[in-house]
């Protein structure tokens, strides 16, 4: 039999806080020696799953025997509650303890189909001008419920649990002598949240017992920990969000996670503990698993690495003192610019996480610039920021090739593919579409996030890229044309995932951006087969480059069965002077909870030397509106 046991009943023995011969905490002891409350009740303020009812049976163990009561207001419905306990609703019933006891309530049902607030309230002076002192134990939820009945100084008797000290988690930890202590230690130098109640700190112990080969992996071993008390029978985040908390708590609580990623959601900040035992996401690893941080990500396109680019500034003096002065205002390309800009994100705690590049990496394919490219994004790589759910393993820099990434010189060969292999060598320590390989079945296309519950659909729409036309002039050679198509036979692998959103990725257009290029194929010829694959798999979002221009648009295909809204966003070109448009990148912020994701996207624009962000799009995976971040911190 296990030695932890984080669902177990009470038992005086294990009672790390008020058990056997343990010291009375300070905290606790108004309770155990019931003292007068300012206002009718004392208010233990405490989530699910903290150790309320423990800390009621711990309290009431300590106390002389006879001078204590210990009731659970839980029932079905209000009848069985009044039999059960007459002396909530009639004056004239004898109350459970005698005057000068204690009378604890345990799971005061505050709930809406439960006990009323203020008859639960109006019962508690009642109670308490008989003489006895009573203790409520209740969720946050309960609190905001309860607290407004109770008079002007009710917040005076607000009580919560501390986390555990040094020496409840020894107690603790002594259960298994030989490796506890030094998992306790581990966490105490670099988790603390497991410590905040016995629960947690039992839940991460039982972890440790049942994996002992993950003892060395402290972050596996915590995760499987989480990912247990999120399951059968525990259901913690059913308890501690759902029932446990407000709803408009459960909003702030979401809404401070768009706000760490630098967004803005209405509202006041929340203060990291309140006496109302609100914490915040990050105070609780299981929660914090549940609802883990926002993922950034940047959609960059169209870099043309090798090929002509915008200047940042206009250097007509040529003189060293010229070159000197230009080099202080920032003199580079907006390439330059940009990686400077994450590495200060980075510096902020503010940059992406993953990056997805939609073609046209380099301007030719030649080795040379190749060469640059690829230097140029291991020096973006390495400016990225961890993420708890990304593993060491996890590609953080997606490409998809574009037209200018193709060997034109090649498009005789007798292989169609061997056109791409120049690509495909040079970057092949970056996921990319595979259009080197003949046979659509053997290439890359999902790119699989599981901790992140994301994966992307990499797809090459440069497969015929550089097709002659006509016939070829003796001093040009011939014309080229740049089709867009996206082969049968990966269109037919696409599929939906259950519990994953899908991001897909390509260099051509899906549907026509407001501008107007004459030009044959500047698009996706089989861009309809291509959207009703995508959307039946329910793809969430597609990115696209090719057009050098921000283009954000929803389109849903009548018919299918769910309906299904698919979002689409072209990005600006990064750093080419061949736009219309100011140079810029697109943003693009995946919040999850559990199985389900937000999104939220926005360009950002190379203006007067600063990268400034424009207007914010979010969105449902699938839903038909767009809707302001508040709206999406809501239950729905």
């Amino acid at each position: 039999m296990s030695v932890y046991q984080a669902g177990q009943s009470y038992d005086p023995a294990l009672d790390v806080r008020l058990g056997d011969g343990w010291p009375v905490p300070n905290w606790v002891k108004p309770l155990i020696e019931a003292r007068p409350s300012n206002g009718p009740a004392w208010l233990v303020v405490m989530p699910r799953r903290a150790g309320k009812t423990w800390l009621a049976r711990g309290i009431e163990h300590a106390r002389p025997a006879g001078t204590t009561a210990r009731v659970d207001l839980r029932a079905s419905t209000a009848d069985s509650r009044a039999r059960s306990h007459p002396w909530l609703s009639d004056a004239g019933a004898s109350l459970p303890v005698e005057p000068g006891g204690l009378l604890l309530v345990d799971e005061p049902a505050l709930a809406a189909a439960g006990l009323d607030p203020a008859v639960l309230a109006e019962c508690l002076y009642r109670v308490h001008r008989a003489g006895v002192t009573v203790v409520v134990f209740a969720t946050p939820a309960e609190h905001d419920l309860l607290i407004a009945h109770l008079g002007p100084d009710a917040p005076k008797d607000v009580r919560s649990a501390p986390p555990l000290d040094a020496a409840e988690q020894a107690r603790l930890a002594a259960r298994a002598p030989d490796w506890a202590p030094g998992t306790v230690e581990w966490l105490a130098a670099h988790d603390t949240a497991w410590l905040r109640t016995p629960f947690l700190l039992e839940l991460a112990l039982h972890s440790a017992e049942e994996h002992p080969g993950r003892r060395g992996e402290p972050a596996e071993l915590l995760r499987a920990a989480a990912e247990e008390a999120i399951g059968s029978p525990y259901v913690y985040v059913e308890q501690w969000f759902h029932d446990g908390l407000s709803a408009a708590h459960r909003a702030q609580l979401r809404a401070e996670r768009w706000r760490d990623a630098d967004l803005p959601v209405p509202g006041a900040r929340i203060a990291p503990h309140d006496l109302a035992g609100r914490l915040q996401l990050a105070a609780d690893p299981v929660l914090a698993h549940h609802l883990p941080q926002v993922l950034r990500v940047h959609h960059i396109s169209d870099l043309h690495h090798g090929g002509p680019m915008r200047a940042n500034v206009d250097a007509k003096d040529n003189s060293p003192a010229g070159l000197k002065l230009a080099a202080m205002a920032g003199a580079g390309t907006p390439m330059d610019s940009y990686l400077h800009h994450v590495r200060q994100l980075a510096a902020q705690g503010r940059a992406p996480h993953l990056v997805v590049v939609t073609g046209d990496v380099v301007n030719l394919p030649l080795d040379e610039h190749g060469e640059v490219a690829r230097t140029w994004l291991r020096a973006l790589a390495g400016a990225l920021a961890d993420h708890r759910d990304l593993r060491p393993q996890d590609p953080r820099v997606l490409l998809v090739g574009g037209n200018h990434d193709v060997s034109w010189d090649l498009v005789r060969d007798p292989s169609p593919q061997a056109r791409h292999r120049w690509f495909a060598a040079n970057f092949s320590e970056y996921p990319h579409p595979d259009l080197h390989l003949a046979d659509p079945r053997e290439r890359r296309l999902y790119v699989t996030y599981p901790r992140l519950g994301l994966r992307f659909a990499l797809l090459g729409t440069a497969e015929s890229g550089g097709e002659e036309q006509g016939v070829p002039d003796p001093d040009t050679g011939p014309d080229h044309l740049d089709p867009g198509v996206v082969a049968r036979g990966v269109l037919d692998r696409l599929s939906a995932a259950t519990g994953f959103a899908t991001v897909a990725a390509l260099h051509h257009p899906l549907s026509p951006v407001p501008t107007v290029e004459v030009a044959p194929y500047s698009g996706v010829v089989n861009a309809g087969q291509a959207k009703r694959a995508l959307s039946v798999a329910r793809t969430s979002l597609v990115l696209h480059g090719h057009t050098h221009l921000a283009f954000f648009a929803a389109e849903r295909l009548l018919g299918l069965s769910p309906p299904w809204t698919m979002r689409i966003a072209g990005a600006p070109a990064l750093a080419t002077p061949q736009t219309e448009e100011r140079n810029g990148y697109n943003e693009l912020f995946v919040a999850r909870e559990g199985e389900r994701s937000a999104f939220a996207i926005r360009t950002v624009r190379l203006d007067g030397g600063q990268w400034t962000p424009e207007q914010l799009f979010a969105f449902r995976p699938g839903a038909p509106e767009e809707r302001a971040l508040a709206e999406l911190c809501g239950d729905e």
